[in-house]
């Protein structure tokens, strides 16, 4: 299974680096790559070599002498993946129709910074009369505007293993658009035709960093020609300077790609002056080069050569990539391109169908306090959308028919929030139960505390599985320190007889970047000095060298119900790991209990287990202190196991106020009776509040009895159900919360 990862993941080509400015370099990895794939599978260099010669041959400007025999345009149905992770990654479908507009533009002879091109080449610009067309049938016979936007951790990968909800490469020309692209530093990359036949074909397509994708949005004028040199690659064409790559200042030596009407060359990282007379010529004194072309590195490139355009065209006709299918009528007769018009955006009629939209939202916190304020951000796509139907669980407003609302939440517990998006073409809901977690106004427990994972309190804890995986925290019984219950994150998952092609193995089924969080219930912190939380942890990892252990776990605090988090340094059996709030756990000091052998890892014995801890500060906004601990897994990573959370540190002051009303509640487990409780009055009143676990009052007094032995039996706590409650009590500015427990 992992030398077929290696293998598949060695077959990327056309990387170039991410540019901060127009007239840096741009490198690529493209033949790096391509060779390394020669190392493992040495059958398919003569095949890639084969057709590369093939292509090539066929590539001069006499049509009869080429395989296609027609100046018709081909027309490739296209469709954009967006990866995103509800980010600015996430581009417009605005965007993306520039993004169209640019590659058609540009492969049609229309560029129109081509009258910049120097005299040696402009008799040399090439019209490839290709058409690319965003699809409007999916592959399931549904409307589509030929965009989807995919939430999934593989925005921050970015490698063949990304290239989630391929749709079938013979009908529809993918383009995957992520925040990180998987070659280190890299802008886009493609695969040739013949790099991706037989198992290969799910590597198929084309992926690029969004600030890549067009000239707008989060992309910018003179980078918009990235796409449309990755699609040379995808159509067979090598770089003018060759089967190699520029590393550090170029090539050494100077190539060519094998097509006539294009000079050899080093390639170029920047433009040369427009100066003429124009001295571009670094291989031969009397020949200047290509410099302008879309298949060398730099970002004055104005056209392709009709050399070029034979070539891509030939690539259409040959069935390397089953590139020969993308334009037969069928196939635009599928897709539903075959009378739409060019460009595609919304102001022409008929370029984009009118599709019913998909209802997807996020908002900027998932956890929140009573009454405190969440903003909610439509994310639908597929269409516009002309009305937001929302509606929130205990909320205010519990409805609201805008499209970014902000709303507030009245009670405490896991809160349902749906949103149903409207056109004219139909609607469709996204509902999600449990996506808020409202915290309770007062903290479940006081420190120092321990929480054993053995009773009720154990069922407290938040778990958050972000992206609805197999990846999640679940209680696990028997599995813990001394074989107790524990929360184990489950990064397992058994393939054994699976379809890993049909059943999507590869895209699916890997975490490598997905996020999982453990919250602990809330702790009053505001009379505990030199608080440490402390947990044992069991990991075992499926790497088997220390640079591949690229999973990671942190530990974040948070005094305002999780609205914000702030990393703390951990340290791992009282030693102090990095030294770094930012840094986590990773590589060995995450390893406990060595390899796991891709097994479904259970730790059988206590010196598979290591303690790590992290240390707070403390104060009054430490009167509900959550914990959160925050996975991030990797390709290699094996299940997580935690257990015995534990707040340590000094009982101060907290309440001398409190402490010396030398507070007694009984029965407690209670079996049904009255709840009595007994203290010592000072000189203020004390305010008695009984809620349930959802934060609902049960029963408030106030006893305004001073200065005496107050014995009383709380009214409203007869006959009360077995659970557990949560009794506050306040004197003054100072108060706290004990658990009482009917049985």
């Amino acid at each position: 299974m992992n030398k077929l990862f290696t293998i598949v993941s060695l077959i990327l080509v056309g990387a170039f680096p991410t540019l901060s400015q127009v007239d840096e370099s741009k490198q690529c990895g493209t033949y790096r790559q391509l060779e390394k794939s020669f190392e493992i599978l040495p059958e398919l260099k003569d095949a890639y070599y084969a057709h590369q010669l093939m292509m090539n041959s066929y590539s001069g400007t006499d049509i009869s002498n080429s395989i296609h025999k027609s100046n018709g345009t081909y027309t490739i149905p296209v469709v954009f993946h967006i990866l995103h992770d509800y980010g600015t990654e996430n581009i417009t479908d605005t965007q993306v129709y520039d993004a169209l507009e640019v590659i058609n533009r540009e492969f049609n002879a229309e560029d129109p910074d081509s009258v910049e091109i120097i005299p040696d080449f402009d008799t040399l610009i090439g019209n490839a009369h290709i058409d690319f067309k965003l699809a409007a049938i999916d592959p399931l016979g549904n409307c589509t505007n030929g965009i989807e936007h995919i939430y999934t951790h593989e925005t921050y990968n970015g490698d063949a293993y990304s290239k989630i909800h391929q749709w079938n490469r013979a009908n529809y020309l993918n383009i995957w658009v992520v925040k990180v692209v998987g070659s280190p530093g890299a802008a886009a990359y493609a695969t040739f035709p013949a790099s991706t036949d037989g198992n290969g074909f799910w590597l198929d397509g084309v992926v690029s960093n969004h600030t890549y994708v067009g000239s707008i949005g989060t992309s910018s004028p003179g980078v918009e020609s990235v796409l449309t040199h990755e699609l040379g690659h995808w159509l067979g064409l090598a770089h003018t300077f060759g089967d190699s790559d520029l590393i550090n200042d170029g090539p050494t030596i100077c190539n060519d790609d094998g097509i006539d009407d294009t000079p050899e060359t080093k390639g170029h990282q920047s433009c040369p002056p427009f100066v003429p007379p124009y001295s571009w010529a670094d291989c031969n004194d009397s020949i200047n080069e290509d410099v302008q072309n879309y298949m060398d590195y730099s970002y004055c490139d104005v056209h392709f050569t009709p050399g070029q355009v034979n070539a891509m065209r030939n690539t259409l006709e040959g069935i390397a990539g089953q590139r020969s299918t993308l334009w037969q009528d069928s196939t635009l007769i599928a897709t539903g391109v075959k009378d739409l018009l060019l460009p595609q955006n919304p102001n022409n009629t008929l370029t984009v169908p009118l599709c019913t939209p998909v209802a997807d939202f996020t908002s900027n916190k998932t956890e929140t306090c009573v009454n405190s304020s969440v903003s909610f951000s439509n994310a639908s796509w597929n269409a516009l959308v002309d009305t937001y139907t929302w509606e929130f669980q205990d909320g205010v407003p519990a409805t609201s028919n805008l499209q970014n609302p902000t709303v507030s939440f009245t009670s405490p517990g896991y809160k349902t929030v749906t949103l149903t998006a409207s056109n004219s073409a139909g609607s469709n809901t996204e509902s999600r139960t449990g996506y808020i977690y409202v915290a309770q106004e007062w903290a479940t427990f006081n420190g120092p505390n321990s929480i054993d994972l053995e009773g009720t309190s154990a069922e407290w804890f938040v778990s958050n599985n972000l992206e609805n995986n197999h990846g999640e925290f679940m209680l696990s019984n028997g599995t813990g320190y001394n074989n107790s219950r524990c929360y184990k994150l489950n990064n397992y998952k058994n393939v054994a007889g699976a379809d890993l092609f049909n059943d999507d193995y590869f895209y699916n089924d890997r975490l490598g970047g997905s996020v999982d969080e453990l919250i602990t219930p809330s702790f009053d912190l505001r009379y505990t000095s030199g608080v440490t939380m402390s947990f044992n942890f069991a990991y075992a990892t499926n790497a088997t060298q220390v640079s591949q252990i690229e999973e990671k776990l942190k530990i974040y605090v948070s005094t305002d119900c999780g609205a914000s988090w702030v990393t703390r340094p951990i340290s791992v059996d009282g030693l102090l790991i990095g030294g770094s709030q930012s840094a986590g756990l990773t590589g060995a000091n995450i390893v406990t209990a060595g390899y796991a052998g891709y097994s479904d890892f259970t730790p059988t014995t206590n010196v598979e287990w290591k303690t790590g801890s992290v240390s707070i500060n403390s104060g009054a906004q430490y009167d509900k202190a959550i914990f959160k601990f925050e996975f991030t897994a990797s390709d290699l990573s094996s299940n997580l196991y935690i257990d015995n959370i534990n707040v340590n540190g000094t009982l101060g002051l907290t309440s001398d106020e409190i402490s010396n009303l030398n507070l007694n509640i009984f029965p407690n487990p209670s079996n049904g009776k009255e709840i009595n409780i007994s203290y010592t009055a000072n000189d203020k009143p004390v305010t008695f509040t009984l809620r349930d676990t959802q934060g609902k009052v049960i029963s408030s007094e106030v006893i305004k009895e001073t200065n005496t032995i107050v014995n009383r039996k709380l009214s409203h706590t007869n006959n009360l159900p077995s659970s557990c409650y949560f009794l506050e009590i306040q004197t003054g500015e100072y108060k706290t919360t004990k658990k009482v427990v009917v049985l």
